[in-house]
């Protein structure tokens, strides 16, 4: 079974450590960007939390997705997918 975000034409879903890898690259890279503008406009700092927390939720869902498609490609899964 294959999986995809969004829709049959969206991104694949990576394999979890794959997706912990894509994950660290990326905060890494927004976290430089929120240190910026923080540093720029100090009075943004409750947005920015707010923005922190959404990005943060965002990539928890990537991960599960991961997880589930790692989960999918066991035999028991598949298994107990036929016995219904």
């Amino acid at each position: 079974m294959f999986f995809r975000f969004g829709s049959k034409s969206g991104e694949a879903v990576p394999a979890a450590p794959q997706a912990l890898q894509d994950i660290q690259a990326q905060l890494q890279q927004q976290q430089r960007l929120w240190a910026e503008k923080l540093a720029k406009d100090p009075a943004c700092f409750a947005t920015l939390e707010q923005e922190v927390h959404l990005r943060f939720g965002e990539l928890a869902d990537k991960l599960v997705a991961s997880l589930l498609a790692g989960a999918a490609a066991q035999p028991a899964l598949d298994q107990a997918a036929k016995k219904k």
